[in-house]
């Protein structure tokens, strides 16, 4: 049971970062490049932490095969991963959130 409650946030997390990918898709056509920019951030972040965190749990589901070649699970993992770091970490996207909000509080 607990293992299927483990699959169901993985599930929900998902979900939450499709839904965050359909925004970014909307936001990218916004005449506004910094709401443009902010809102595209957001998305990657999301995406990533959600790459990151779905990835990891996958391979704790699968135990020490979830990183091995024998399972596709690991070639995912690996993308997973990859997909999290490329165009800027959560890291980098949350800095440049805060550069944009505070370019429009000083333009304000």
């Amino acid at each position: 049971q607990v293992l299927q409650h483990r699959m169901v946030d993985m599930v929900i997390a998902t979900e939450e970062a499709r839904s965050a990918a359909l925004h970014g898709a909307l936001m990218a056509e916004d005449p506004d490049p910094a709401a443009r920019s902010r809102a595209l951030s957001l998305t990657k972040i999301e995406i990533g932490r959600t790459a990151t965190k779905v990835g990891q749990e996958a391979v704790q589901l699968h135990g020490a095969m979830g990183v091995t070649a024998e399972l596709a699970i690991g070639h995912y993992f690996k993308r997973l991963t990859a997909i999290a770091a490329s165009f800027g970490d959560a890291d980098w996207h949350i800095r440049r959130i805060a550069r944009i909000d505070a370019a429009a509080r000083s333009a304000a």
